[in-house]
């Protein structure tokens, strides 16, 4: 029987790039002591999702301040462009008002909603910036009640009439004859005594936020297949994915009827797929590097020629 030799196949070193490379993935969000130790518990599935019931609270509040917003969008543009503008610019800002990944959506994640005796007023933040959650779909979820259908006619009413904020916000919260534009026209019921207190303001980094933004960006541009995950999001990628009872939460809308929440979002995908998707998205680079540790792994392995000689007589001396 022929001895074997010190070559290493393709195969095996594939398998330890793999191993070294999905290694380095996963180990880069493992989290410190001091951070396991204040590591946060997983969201309930319910504070992510609009309350539909506590739109009609905040209508006309969102309605204000999605025209202040505009407004000054409108007066940036008109300074930036002069005679060059565009309906279809100015289109574009009232499209992004009510995404709160965009920079004109920001309002979202920098209010929070707090009970004021029978009121659900919102509160500005200063200088902080929070989470997207529950608080921050249903905002969103008045703004494109008052916007969706009608962001061709708020365009209009920027692009040929005064951008001044007072003007916008009375043609598009005190109009009698519309609905949708008449946010501000009724005064909103008080808040139900028996109604529970919603989540606490939840603080991120504007680092983050940034991040998510320009992973957006790209995106939108077609520049997309790889994904950014922070510390927290490493963590959760490997925590058990089988998701909490949610009695066993503290989420204050636990006792409310399901049908008050906006439709389930999809669900956030697992951790192969987001393993797959960071490996996928290296691409070339990752291939690149794989072709030249088969090279490298050849030459390193590959015996000489006496060698490759001698145990080719030793085998024939056996036999």
């Amino acid at each position: 029987v022929a001895r074997r030799t010190g070559t290493m196949n393709p195969r095996s070193i594939r398998s330890l790039f793999s191993f070294l490379l999905i290694s380095v993935i996963l180990l880069v969000g493992l989290p410190t002591g001091a951070d396991a130790a204040g590591k946060k518990k997983k969201k309930d599935p319910l504070e992510l999702r609009a309350v539909k019931s506590d739109v009609k609270y905040i209508r006309c509040q969102v309605c204000q301040e999605v025209a202040k917003v505009l407004s000054r969008e409108a007066s940036m543009l008109r300074d930036a462009k002069g005679a060059k503008l565009k309906e279809s610019d100015v289109l574009e800002k009232v499209e992004k008002v009510c995404d709160p990944e965009a920079v004109e959506g920001e309002w979202l994640i920098t209010h929070d909603l707090q009970e004021k005796g029978s009121e659900l007023k919102m509160v500005l933040m200063k200088d902080q910036y929070g989470a997207c959650g529950s608080e921050c779909k249903t905002m969103q979820r008045a703004c494109e009640k008052i916007v969706a259908d009608r962001d061709t006619d708020v365009a209009e009413i920027l692009f040929t009439g005064s951008p001044q904020r007072a003007a916008l916000v009375q043609r598009m919260c005190h109009n009698d004859d519309e609905d949708g534009f008449g946010a501000c026209v009724k005064k909103p019921p008080p808040l139900p005594k028996a109604r529970p207190k919603g989540p606490a303001f939840d603080p991120v980094d504007k680092k983050d936020l940034d991040m998510q933004r320009m992973m957006k960006n790209m995106k939108d541009m077609g520049m997309g297949g790889m994904s950014m995950y922070n510390r927290d999001d490493m963590e959760d990628m490997m925590d058990d994915e089988d998701m909490e009872d949610p009695s066993l939460t503290d989420n204050p809308y636990k006792n409310y009827d399901q049908s008050i929440y906006d439709p389930s979002e999809p669900p956030a995908p697992g951790v192969a797929e987001k393993v797959a998707d960071a490996v996928r998205g290296a691409g070339s680079a990752i291939r690149g590097g794989i072709d030249a540790a088969i090279g490298w792994g050849k030459g390193l392995f590959a015996p000489s020629k006496e060698s490759a000689a001698k145990a080719e007589t030793e085998s024939l001396g056996e036999l």
